[in-house]
């Protein structure tokens, strides 16, 4: 029997033991990572600095999360760089805990080395531990001074909180004309990363004009491509000149890191035209931009 989180013990000693803590704290997030700080920067010995901040860790889902506090600090140092190829340094952080093996029960930082190569790539770090950062540490370097991130922070997400707006990617050409044939590759290329699984809205917001102005119909055909693929098809059907149209689709998409395009073409008849782009007479107009939204954790 365990009492719960804020309740004192009862009078035989028995309250929240470790791992109902933890397993408290594991509701609050969806994931490990950074809460705040634990910025890695290098330095002029070969050691990395991490910033004081804030973590959640854990050993695996059976044994619930930590929250660790960094008071700031270097890691252990690292080898030279190798002579001919560059490498991939990963710098963490982790809770030790005396009853699961650990020599003390202090919040540390590591770094695990990686191999050298003319492509290196991220080593993996040991269990329990949270990646704070991977630095690429270039060929002959004699200190992290001129190490280098590879890819950005993972950061914990509170349960059921959104992450808001992933990507945003602009082109603002002046009349772009998309007339048969179509151009069917993927333009306004963009990635991003996710902690979790997750419900994303995709909005494609394009300016768009008939070739004259006199009424006739356009039809824009708009390709959502993910990860290489197509994923759906929309369509804009106006009769009008310069004004920005909106068109979106839902999708859910696995945790890790993905690629979204679009591809945008002309779906009438020979002698139809549509322009898109930014209006021609000096107005700042929007021209196509593809906005991907988060909407939450994937159940």
């Amino acid at each position: 029997m365990t009492t719960a989180l804020g309740i004192a013990p009862d009078s035989t000693g028995k309250g929240v033991d470790p791992l109902t803590h933890r397993q408290v704290i594991k509701a609050h997030w969806e994931n490990t990572g950074i809460i705040c700080g634990l910025d890695v920067s290098g330095r002029s010995d070969l050691r990395y600095d991490v910033a004081q901040g804030v973590a959640v860790c854990s050993r695996g889902n059976a044994d619930g999360y930590t929250e660790a506090y960094w008071g700031g600090g270097q890691s252990p140092a690292v080898g030279a760089g190798d002579p001919s190829n560059p490498r991939i340094d990963v710098i963490w952080l982790k809770a030790n805990d005396i009853s699961q093996g650990d020599s003390n029960n202090a919040v540390v930082s590591g770094v695990t080395q990686g191999t050298p190569s003319a492509n290196p790539v991220a080593p993996s770090i040991p269990a329990g531990c949270t990646r704070l950062m991977s630095m690429r540490m270039p060929a002959g370097a004699s200190s992290t001074q001129s190490a280098t991130p590879v890819d950005t922070q993972d950061y914990a997400i509170p349960h059921g909180a959104s992450l808001g707006v992933l990507a945003r990617i602009a082109e603002n050409k002046d009349l772009q004309a998309s007339s048969n044939p179509a151009y069917t590759a993927p333009f306004l290329l963009g990635t991003f990363k996710m902690p979790t699984d997750r419900n994303l809205l995709l909005a494609v917001y394009a300016c768009v004009s008939t070739a004259k102005k006199d009424g006739s119909k356009g039809v824009a055909t708009v390709r959502f491509i993910v990860d290489g693929r197509l994923y759906t098809t929309r369509k804009i059907e106006y009769t009008d000149s310069w004004k920005t149209h909106e068109c979106t689709c839902s999708l859910q998409l696995a945790k890790g890191s993905h690629t979204i395009g679009v591809a945008m073409f002309n779906e009438q008849g020979a002698g139809y035209v549509t322009h898109y782009g930014a209006k021609d007479n000096g107005d700042n107009y929007v021209g196509r931009v593809l906005v991907v939204k988060d909407e939450g954790v994937a159940r």
